[in-house]
């Protein structure tokens, strides 16, 4: 080959970096791969909790562009996405935890995992400025160019060629195409989508097809028929999914993203046996038992000591995974209550529960958050692994979120990922570890502990008395959890309302009080009676008026909020105590009971005047 061959073939050219090498893939790895994955491809951890699918970068799948037909979409476009998300989805906007910086680096991340020599020089289609509102003349348009074959009459998504690969949007819900707030933004969002069209989709473009003025008209009736709210969907998970989920191989309790060997090597399958150890560990290091992590991380192994985590392998456990659970069934239990595979054969190591080597031993390799701490001296051969997953939320995802095929009315019955995922600490970059574990401290605490939930809550109260009826309002707003609040089935927290008189004396027949939480009950299949969480940033309020008996003795009102950490469990362990049990499974239950009945607490209680 020659000297002018080899330039033509840029064999001395620099090759693209990697978008792993880029200044942005830390801001990546944190805000992006949860949904989109290590490779780009669409294949994140986060995938099968978010509607709808995300965007597969390395095929530059992008749907909101401002160029013609067949254009890729320009920085800007990206950029747009970026800081607004799109309303009506899983996708968040960004703009308030990312500077213009920083969304300029994940941009380039982002193109890196586009096919070589895609062209980012697109033009946007010049739209004009826009005419006065005609939704009479777009109504017309919508009905002359087909529309309703597609979105159905009303726009709902349901016309006679619906059933699509990709189905029409429903337009009386929300546009979802990345805008500013406001109706006029709407209406330039509905321009371009019609302009442009949306690839991946049937939605052709109708720039050139159709005059300025009637895409503007055309956006109107878009406009008139849409619902304008701008919240997304974050209860129910789509039906389709949970279909899907329930005809594919059982995965619970492992981590659902493809294409990261080092995050899947800690918990993307069953944990295999750790084999012989090394002849180079030393023997604390050839141990799994906790109690010889501690020689070298006594702190950490101090602050675990008192974490549930020390304690998940617990009587109530035990009680249902010693007797009568089949295999498969205790191996499930097991996998997040003791999941490394020695525990299963070990009673010794299996009542170190989920332990340090549960969360960092891999083949007697190591594994643990980057930047380790300089405390702790290094060791020559120590075999260390660091892994950003150590610092997202996706590493607790296997045992704190239940696949899509166990919803119940729509919703896993863990389901605390999810939760984070649609509220506002995910797009804030807050993490699990950022409240669960604050300095990487490992006490891991939560609704067991008071100082944690009272964190958590804001209690507002007020009183009045009119005439002879006396009205109390209380509001509990969750100011502190990511997730709902509280998050899963088991605990319930009671808000209660008490009238006082002048003594500070309870009035008889005047309390009431009403349940927070996920009520659920089994006879065979799970139901769902209510639930009354709180979510991200929400306020619950409970009122109650008395307008007879004793109320003419009511100085003040007493507002409580008590804690039942084990509120399922303590139905649950009694109902079998109720059985026939063997001495020993007995015993356990009521260990359980007894340890249940006595996690509970008063969060918090004020008394309130009774204002004129």
């Amino acid at each position: 080959m020659g000297l002018g061959s080899a330039l033509a073939l840029g064999a001395w050219a620099t090759p693209p970096a990697p978008p792993q090498m880029l200044r942005g893939w830390p801001l990546y790895e944190r805000f992006c791969l949860p949904c989109h994955g290590s490779r780009g491809d669409g294949h994140g951890p986060a995938a099968p909790y978010v509607w709808p699918a995300p965007r597969v970068f390395t095929r530059s799948e992008f749907r909101w562009r401002s160029a013609a037909a067949g254009q890729p979409a320009s920085d800007d476009d990206l950029r747009t996405t970026i800081r607004l998300g799109a309303p009506g989805t899983s996708m968040p906007g960004f703009a308030s935890s990312l500077v213009p910086v920083q969304i300029d680096d994940l941009i380039e991340v982002v193109r890196a995992f586009a096919p070589a020599g895609e062209d980012r020089a697109a033009p946007p289609i010049a739209l004009g400025p826009p005419p006065p509102p005609d939704s009479v003349r777009g109504a017309a348009l919508w009905r002359d160019k087909g529309c309703p074959t597609c979105h159905g009459a009303g726009g709902d998504g349901h016309g006679a060629s619906s059933a699509l690969p990709a189905p029409p949007y429903d337009l009386t819900t929300v546009l979802h195409r990345p805008r500013e707030p406001g109706v006029e933004a709407y209406r330039f969002a509905a321009a371009q989508s019609i302009a442009t069209g949306l690839p991946g989709t049937t939605m052709p473009s109708y720039a050139g097809t159709l005059a300025r003025a009637d895409l503007w008209a055309l956006a109107d009736h878009v406009v008139a028929i849409a619902g304008q709210g701008d919240r997304r969907a974050r209860h129910a998970m789509d039906p389709a999914t949970i279909d899907a989920d329930r005809r594919a191989p059982i995965t619970t309790g492992t981590w659902p993203g493809q294409g990261d060997a080092g995050a899947a090597a800690v918990f993307g399958e069953p944990i295999a046996p750790q084999g012989p150890p090394p002849a180079n560990l030393a023997p604390a290091q050839a141990s799994l038992h906790a109690r010889q992590c501690a020689r070298c991380h006594a702190k950490q192994s101090r602050e675990w000591e008192t974490s549930l985590h020390r304690g998940a392998a617990s009587p109530g456990l035990l009680a249902q995974t010693e007797y009568g659970m089949t295999p498969a069934d205790r191996a499930g239990c097991l996998r997040c209550h003791a999941p490394l595979a020695e525990q299963a054969g070990d009673a010794a190591l299996r009542g170190d529960s989920v332990s340090c080597a549960g969360c960092h031993v891999r083949g007697w390799v190591r594994r643990g958050p980057p930047n380790v701490s300089p405390q702790l001296l290094p060791l020559p051969g120590y075999p260390l692994v660091t892994l950003g997953l150590y610092e997202r939320a996706d590493f607790c995802l296997p045992c704190h979120q239940l696949p899509p095929r166990d919803a119940v009315a729509g919703r896993p019955l863990l389901d605390t990922y999810k939760e984070w995922l649609e509220g506002p600490y995910m797009s804030r970059g807050v993490q699990c570890q950022h409240c669960h574990m604050p300095n990487r401290e490992h006490a891991l605490l939560g609704i067991h502990d008071p100082p944690t939930f009272r964190q958590g809550i804001e209690l507002g109260a007020r009183a009045h008395r009119h005439g002879a009826a006396v009205t109390v309002v209380a509001t509990l707003k969750n100011i502190g959890a990511g997730h709902y609040l509280p998050t899963t089935p088991t605990p319930a927290a009671w808000l209660s309302i008490t009238l006082l008189d002048a003594r500070g004396r309870p009035i008889d027949g005047a309390t009431d009080r009403h349940r927070i939480g996920r009520d659920i009950w089994f006879d065979g299949t799970w139901h769902e009676r209510a639930d009354t969480r709180i979510p991200p940033g929400e306020t619950f309020t409970f009122a109650r008026a008395w307008t007879a008996g004793r109320t003419a003795q009511a100085a003040a009102a007493r507002i409580a909020i008590e804690v039942h950490p084990d509120d399922f469990y303590e139905r649950f362990y009694a109902e079998k105590l109720a059985g026939t049990l063997a001495p020993a499974q007995r015993a356990l239950y009521q260990q359980a009971l007894t340890r249940a009945l006595g996690s509970r607490y008063l969060a918090e209680q004020r008394d309130v005047p009774i204002e004129p």
